[in-house]
């Protein structure tokens, strides 16, 4: 399990330092930006993977079946810690990472889809980044 800070915080710095660095690579016209804010979506990508597969996003209480179980519900999902409200997201997370590096290699051999690729990946984060916040204050 990974701390609050952690979850929430990571990503959040990292999607707007992305997309600063993209624009600015953009109305400078320096490659070099753009592929540095790439990179970071995909390096962003990488985390949320390593944290869905390494089991750092389930809750330590969560799978604790030593208590009686009701005949009432079984699963309240406001009962639900943020790491477990969070795995979507950070599925969405690793997808981002994985288009980020598909818009990344496109950029490096300058292919001509490079501008919509990065367009994508910054819509998805940034709606990535709303939900998340929205699913945290629920």
């Amino acid at each position: 399990m990974i701390s609050n800070y952690t979850v929430l915080s990571v990503p959040q710095w990292l999607i707007f330092a992305a997309i600063t660095v993209m624009i600015y690579g953009w109305l400078e016209k320096k490659k070099v930006f753009g592929i540095i804010g790439s990179g970071i979506f995909v390096s962003l990508g990488l985390f949320a993977a390593y944290a869905l597969v390494s089991g750092l996003m389930i809750p330590e209480n969560m799978l604790d079946i030593s208590k009686d179980l009701s005949t009432k519900e079984l699963f309240n999902p406001d009962e639900l810690p943020v790491e477990g409200r969070l795995i979507p997201f950070y599925w969405g997370l690793a997808f981002n990472g994985l288009l980020a590096l598909v818009a990344l290699l496109s950029e490096v051999y300058d292919k001509r889809y490079t501008k919509t690729l990065k367009i994508i990946t910054a819509s998805i984060s940034i709606v990535l980044f709303f939900l998340m916040t929205a699913a945290v204050r629920v």
